[in-house]
């Protein structure tokens, strides 16, 4: 899975936090928050304060592993603007639970 979306974070979140058999109460609690926060971020609330919602990731064991593309090269540039590349890889997921 790929993060593309603030629903796709929540996802993320929810899937990890499940999986360590916390509610979103004692989760909540961990990271000194309300359990409405983290509801509000498991729906996909896009203005969470990043700061916190990494730190309920990190709380929660999420490895992250942000990946910055290449630069294009001069034969990007020569690549009509309508095609598509597809990535092969484009369902490896970027992240570890």
């Amino acid at each position: 899975m790929k993060i593309r979306t603030a629903r796709d974070i929540g996802i993320l979140m929810k899937e990890a936090r499940t999986r360590r058999g916390l509610s979103q109460a004692a989760l909540a609690k961990m990271i000194n928050t309300t359990q409405t926060w983290v509801s509000w971020i498991e729906n996909g609330k896009p203005s969470a304060e990043i700061g916190n919602v990494l730190l309920a990731l990190t709380t929660l064991g999420v490895e992250m592993d942000f990946q910055i593309p290449p630069a294009p090269t001069s034969a990007d540039h020569h690549h009509n603007a309508d095609e598509r590349h597809v990535d092969q890889d484009d369902d490896e997921i970027p992240y570890k639970l």
